[in-house]
């Protein structure tokens, strides 16, 4: 299920990404977070649905800007607000892009997280960064195809969602051309190759979104006590 979450969130902003830059959403919002959830409240969706609601206004943004819009951010799912409380949770953001630099700096950033995720009482948290921004640890390097089915040097989009119960990461290849059509896959990877939607015309491409070993593939340490 939170497979097809993911490739939905990518279809969806595909759909409906504006074609220039100055409509493009600038971020998970708490406006375009309640368009990526519908009626649910960001308290109430599951991880997976935060998580999707999360990534649909970036990849949005990528369509409109293209590989340099990509983040290295946390969101931080808000807790339930107080029984009584007229004050709505508000979305925890917090920039991570320095935490790839080294083992020491990635140690330090998460032990951050993992503060500020209990100080929030967060529900869970997901992780976005672009590849081509980690310096460490580089996760794709020296797998099995069946284990990282993309080229080494493909660039796109991380998501690792982490809740108390569950962790689970996810990779969308994202590329940009010169010209051509902006073509969408319309499922994660499977054995047959996805069919593409050219509906949406333009320079960027959102590929194949494909669920990983969290084991193998994490960026971050584990962020909740389990």
């Amino acid at each position: 299920a939170a497979q097809a979450q993911a490739a939905a969130a990518a279809q969806a902003a595909a759909k409906e990404a504006p074609p220039t830059a100055a409509a493009a959403a600038k971020g998970p919002t708490e406006q375009s977070l309640s368009e990526g959830l519908g009626e649910q409240l960001p308290w109430e969706a599951s991880p997976e649905d935060f998580a999707a609601g999360c990534l649909q206004p970036i990849l949005k943004r990528f369509l409109a800007e293209g590989l340099v819009s990509l983040p290295a951010v946390v969101y931080l799912q808000p807790a339930p607000p107080p029984k009584g409380s007229r004050e709505e949770p508000s979305l925890g953001q917090i920039s991570i892009k320095p935490a790839f630099a080294s083992p020491s700096t990635l140690a330090q950033c998460a032990d951050f997280l993992q503060g500020k995720a209990a100080e929030a009482r967060a529900r869970s948290a997901v992780i976005f960064v672009r590849k081509a921004l980690i310096e460490y640890p580089c996760v794709w390097k020296e797998k099995r195809k069946q284990e990282w089915p993309f080229d080494a040097k493909a660039d796109g989009l991380f998501m690792q969602c982490e809740s108390h119960n569950d962790r689970v990461v996810y990779f969308t290849q994202l590329t940009e051309s010169k010209g051509g059509v902006c073509s969408v896959g319309e499922r994660p990877r499977s054995s047959a190759r996805p069919s593409r939607d050219t509906s949406v015309t333009g320079r960027r491409d959102l590929g194949e979104t494909v669920q990983l070993d969290p084991a193998t593939f994490a960026l971050m340490p584990r962020l909740f006590a389990t």
